[in-house]
């Protein structure tokens, strides 16, 4: 994460020239499905005006009793490699991608005697949105809605299951991977905001 962010920092400080194609965007998503309040990071390269291909990573996390009692933290994080289409004008666009998801649940120990519940999926996305360039090469931009559907499940860890204490836990535990595992997640109001250099 740190050298995430020493790359974002370093990138910005460069000084972009009237034909700079790359930008970089600090994000936050406050309303998803799973996890709300996704931040992020958004390495992007203009490749004709009507076209951008963009990395971007974002992260959410918290610790509270969800779907399991007594659970320790569930986290989200999503790695994505999208093009942004800007087809219908230089503002609204629509892009489509491929998703990379990887969930972890910490469990509490009053539920299980094993700490883990791991969940990687690939997938695509969809989304529409709007970016403006505003002086001084700085952008905003708002993605109104994002679609994230698992295709794949790469990895379940979920020993979990074996150690539950009771049924109505191991069943919990069951629906939660499922859920993760293969229900599409959706974004509302992706803000972002960058500098091209």
């Amino acid at each position: 994460m740190k050298k995430i962010i020493s790359l974002f920092i370093l990138l910005i400080s460069f000084q972009a020239t009237a034909d700079s194609k790359w930008s970089a965007y600090a994000t936050y998503s406050p309303w998803d499905l799973w996890i709300p309040g996704k931040y992020g990071l958004v390495a992007s390269y203009k490749a004709t005006e009507k076209r951008s291909y963009e990395l971007a990573w974002q992260k959410a996390s918290y610790g509270f009793d969800v779907f399991v009692s007594d659970i320790g933290n569930v986290s989200e994080q999503r790695l994505h490699l999208t093009t942004r289409s800007f087809k219908y004008g230089n503002s609204f666009n629509y892009q489509y991608g491929l998703l990379y998801t990887s969930y972890l649940v910490n469990l509490g120990k009053g539920s299980v005697g094993f700490d883990l519940v791991e969940i990687k999926t690939v997938g695509a996305l969809w989304g529409v949105g709007n970016r403006w360039e505003l002086e001084k090469n700085f952008n905003i931009g708002i993605d109104w809605f994002k679609l994230f559907v698992p295709v794949v499940t790469l990895e379940k860890e979920n020993d979990a299951l074996d150690s539950a204490t009771n049924n109505s836990n191991k069943n919990d535990l069951k629906d939660l991977i499922k859920a993760f595992s293969s229900i599409p997640t959706v974004t509302v109001l992706h803000f972002e905001i960058g500098y091209r250099f």
